[in-house]
Parts: structure tokens; C-alpha cells; sequence
């Protein structure tokens, strides 16, 4: 019976892929004469001319060094005005660069890896945030239900697993950490059910354990939940989970501008991860993470360093778990450092 399940979800991931093809294929029509570099000024433009980006961003702790750095002057020393725009995912915000609404876009890696596998023009310019160095610092996990049986890889075995997304970073890593387990992935059941439902969902008995991310692992823990597995940290030390990209065209008009904003964010990304006392401060600012949660609970890693390697893994782990039929070529996905 479990085996049918690992299918439908590789159905459902397809499913998933196929509407964001569809979505951003429909927006693309809207830039496909050369629009989409509104407020980002042309590529003959002069050096530090003032620039207002419109960067799109989920409302979680992962992008609290784009706020810090609005915070501490970074951006401004580029002459850059940062208008963050929140989205729900980053589906959407993929949407909304390729259509211009917006300069550039914070997304997980898989998905940008799936929307190049479909020749989507985008292009990744700066980290966004990791996984950590090794599970003592680890932000995600996959959660089983306190007096659960469920204590490690191989009892998921033909159990109902909740990821946020089907096609996801979620599935891809925990299938990952399966299979290095000796376990069998194939015998999962992935269920779509976002973070802030996930826990309820396991009280409830509805699922069998919970993908989280902070704050909702700290919530879990809190109710006495079993940590099954870190699977970022199980795929790769300092993993890639998310970056910030634009559109290739965009990229290629805006030389200037891009080198600017990736000099300030890389700036944020460091002094975030130096600092976490004032992302804490921060984080409250822009999410619904009340300030005694943001106090306490496990922060993602922060670094200027693409860890390109954990990107590249992600091509592969996508293509061998049916999330694409063909590999983007890195060297197109991934923007070339201007070297400044």
C-alpha cells in the first residue's frame, strides 16, 4: 500500500511543478518585451545611481539579515532603498520576478532548481540561508508525536509525513536522510500541511510526524515531540537551503545594481549570523513570531558563502527523485561573482 504512496507524491510534485510552469509562463508573456527592470534603472546606468528594489520575502526568521542590513545602513551605503514585499511563498515570488513586479526574490533552492529544469530565466545571486553545521544547531526537523514508536529514518517506513510543499526542500532532504539510513523513502506518505498547522496535525493523530522549521520545532519540543531527524543537516553540512535570485535579463541590464545589492546583502548575511541578539530583536518586526519565541528559539545560519557544492546536490537529489527530468547546468543558474 505504501509503495502507491511514494508515487502519488511524486504525482503531486509534478502537479506542483506543472502549476508553477503554468503560473510563471503566464506572467512571462507580461516582461517578455524587455520589461522587468522597474526601479533598477538601465545597464548603461552610472555607477551608485540611487536604486529602490522591491525584494520579495516570506515572513520567517530566514530573512532576517535583508532586515538587518536595512537596519544597520548596509544597503544605503550602496545607495540601495530596500522595499521588502512579503509573499506566502516562493512560488509566487517566483512569479512576481519573472514578471517584473518585483527585482529579485528569496526562494528555497529547489524550487528555482525545478523552475530553470523548465527553462524559466532565473538566476541566483546571493546566499540566503543554511542549514547548520551539524544537528546541535539544527533549525528543521522531522518531528514524531510525544510516546510516539517513531524514534529514527527506518520507523517513517509507511508512515503519513507532512511537508509544507510536496516539491519541495522538504521531501527532497528527508528522502535523502532515508536512504543514507537505509531506509525507504518510497515507503513515506508525504501530506501537504503548512508549518504553523503541522503540530496540531500530529496532537491530532492525523499525521504521523511533522517537517518543521523554527519556531515550530521549538513548539513541538515543547509539547514533549521525539526529533526523528535533522534532514538539512543529514544532506549536507551548512546546506543551501534558500537564496536570493533575479531574472537573467534583469541580471543582465542591471550589472551595477545586482553587484551593489549582493555586496550589502553578503554584509547582512555575516553580520546577521554574528549578531543574534539583534536578529531576535528583529524577527518579530516582520513575522507573527511573538518576541519571547524569537527569544529562544534556534536560529538558521547565515553566510555569504553559496556553498555551491549543497547546490549542486540539489540538481542531483531533484533529478534522482523525479522533481525534474533534466539538470539545470549550474553555470546558468547560479550568477558569476563580479569579483568586487
Amino acid at each position: 500500500m505504501q509503495n502507491g504512496s511514494g508515487t502519488a507524491a511524486r504525482r503531486g510534485a509534478r502537479r506542483g511543478i506543472a502549476a508553477l510552469a503554468v503560473a510563471v509562463a503566464a506572467l512571462m508573456g507580461i516582461a517578455a518585451c524587455g520589461g522587468g527592470d522597474s526601479g533598477g534603472g538601465g545597464g548603461d546606468s552610472a555607477s551608485d545611481k540611487p536604486t529602490t528594489l522591491k525584494v520579495g520575502v516570506i515572513p520567517i526568521a530566514d530573512v532576517a539579515p535583508l532586515y538587518v542590513g536595512i537596519k544597520q545602513g548596509f544597503f544605503k551605503q550602496e545607495n540601495l532603498t530596500i522595499q521588502p514585499q512579503l509573499a506566502e511563498g516562493g512560488a509566487t515570488i517566483t512569479a512576481q520576478t519573472v514578471s517584473g513586479d518585483l527585482q529579485i526574490g528569496f526562494s528555497n533552492v529547489t524550487s528555482l532548481v525545478i523552475a530553470s529544469s523548465k527553462k524559466l530565466p532565473v538566476q541566483i545571486v546571493a546566499s540566503g540561508v543554511q542549514g547548520a553545521k551539524d544537528d546541535s544547531g539544527a533549525w528543521d526537523a522531522v518531528l514524531s508525536k510525544k510516546g510516539s514508536p517513531i524514534k529514527d529514518l527506518k520507523a517513517l517506513e509507511g508512515k503519513t509525513v507532512s511537508v509544507n510543499n510536496l516539491n519541495n526542500v522538504g521531501p527532497l532532504t528527508i528522502n535523502n536522510a532515508m536512504e543514507k539510513a537505509g531506509a525507504d523513502y518510497k515507503k513515506i506518505k508525504y501530506v501537504e500541511v503548512p508549518f504553523p498547522d503541522a503540530n496540531a496535525a500530529l496532537d491530532t493523530g492525523r499525521i504521523d510526524a511533522a517537517f518543521v522549521v523554527e519556531p515550530f520545532v521549538s513548539q513541538g519540543k515543547a509539547q514533549g515531540a521525539n526529533e526523528v531527524t535533522h534532514s538539512f543537516e543529514e544532506t549536507s553540512p551548512s546546506y543551501a537551503v534558500a537564496t536570493y535570485f533575479a531574472t537573467k535579463q534583469y541580471a543582465a541590464k542591471n550589472k551595477d545594481v545586482l553587484d551593489r545589492f549582493v555586496r550589502a546583502i553578503n554584509k547582512s548575511l555575516d553580520y546577521a549570523q554574528s549578531h543574534p541578539d539583534l536578529v531576535r530583536q528583529v524577527v518579530p518586526t516582520y513575522t507573527k513570531i511573538p518576541k519571547d519565541v524569537a527569544a529562544k528559539m534556534s536560529l538558521p545560519q547565515w553566510s555569504a558563502d553559496l556553498n555551491q557544492p549543497s547546490i549542486q546536490q540539489t540538481v542531483d537529489l531533484a533529478q534522482k527523485y523525479g522533481f525534474i527530468e533534466d539538470k539545470p547546468d549550474l553555470g546558468e543558474l547560479i550568477r558569476p561573482a563580479s569579483g568586487s
